[in-house]
């Protein structure tokens, strides 16, 4: 694979602009995972934890090159390091860390699970043991017999749907995040979908919006939106986009914020040698503020 992220560009990541001052690195990374080049999600990933720290952001260009210093030590002797540093980790990188872990799973419904998959296992191989997820293994077989739970409760974050309440709940929250996206258009858009297969807006429903962008214990709904908006600006699929950054205004995001997300994403899928067919579509500014301020 291609070496992409440097110091500079992690630094030219980072002060990008202010209003990406808690996602900056959630944009990038969700763009580098759609892009498949999960290899640069770690120079990320620790950027992001070393500004983590209070006053950090004195340091940021030292920083981007300890952490381009770090990736580049020997495997054995990196882990060791990254376990040294994070042997006592803050609240704040483990809220760093969860928000990497979401950010990928997300991409997963607009990009493909194979990409997810290497981009969750490239993060891992670069976690501090203490930072991991709390996970038990598994056996299949034993699951197959009805002797254990293949996805125990206990070690998900999201609710299993279990019974019929719980199908009932998990299809209301996607159908109010759909209509919070979509607003005015909603029901034009669903039918959409439903006139091309109904299975097709099903599993939109019950897979992708009821337990996955609805789910907003770990990035909010205005970070969701955004994670949406980079997974799909190097994809080339812009009647899809259009929809989302007028959803993200929908859910509360200012067009600045949306338009610098959109431009970084641009940026990053450029630096990854992505090509559009008919470039790519953004919003005309709003004539008056009337969208919330996102923080």
């Amino acid at each position: 694979m291609i070496n992409i992220l440097n110091a500079q560009r992690l630094l030219q990541l980072y002060q990008f602009n202010p209003k990406l001052k808690d996602i900056w690195y959630l944009t990038a990374a969700a763009t580098f995972s759609v892009a498949n080049q999960p290899q640069e999600i770690p120079k990320l990933y620790h950027y992001a934890m070393l500004l983590s720290n209070e006053n950090s952001y004195k340091y940021r260009v030292t920083l981007a090159y300890k952490t381009i210093e770090l990736l580049n030590e020997p495997p054995e002797k990196r882990m060791n390091m990254i376990n040294e540093i994070y042997e006592n980790p803050t609240d704040l990188q483990r809220q760093v860390s969860a928000r990497f872990r979401e950010t990928l799973l997300k991409t997963g419904a607009l990009a493909g699970l194979p990409r997810t998959i290497n981009g969750l296992h490239t993060l891992k191989e670069f976690t501090p043991t203490s930072l991991l997820p709390k996970a038990i293994e598994i056996d299949l077989w034993d699951a197959a017999m009805g002797k254990e739970d293949p996805c125990p409760p206990e070690k998900t974050l999201r609710r299993q749907m279990r019974t019929e309440k719980d199908v009932n709940e998990i299809m209301h929250r996607g159908i109010d995040q759909w209509n919070m996206i979509y607003n005015k258009v909603s029901n034009r858009v669903v039918n959409n979908l439903n006139s091309s297969y109904p299975d097709l807006w099903y599993f939109t429903l019950m897979h992708v919006y009821g337990p996955l962008f609805s789910f907003d214990s770990i990035l909010s709904k205005q970070e969701t939106s955004l994670v949406v908006i980079s997974s799909l600006v190097p994809q080339d699929v812009n009647p899809q986009l259009r929809g989302h950054l007028k959803g993200a205004l929908n859910v509360g995001c200012d067009y600045d914020t949306v338009e610098a997300v959109r431009r970084l994403s641009i940026l990053v899928s450029q630096w990854c040698n992505v090509r559009w067919k008919d470039g790519i579509i953004g919003l005309l500014p709003p004539k008056k503020n009337k969208t919330n301020k996102y923080s």
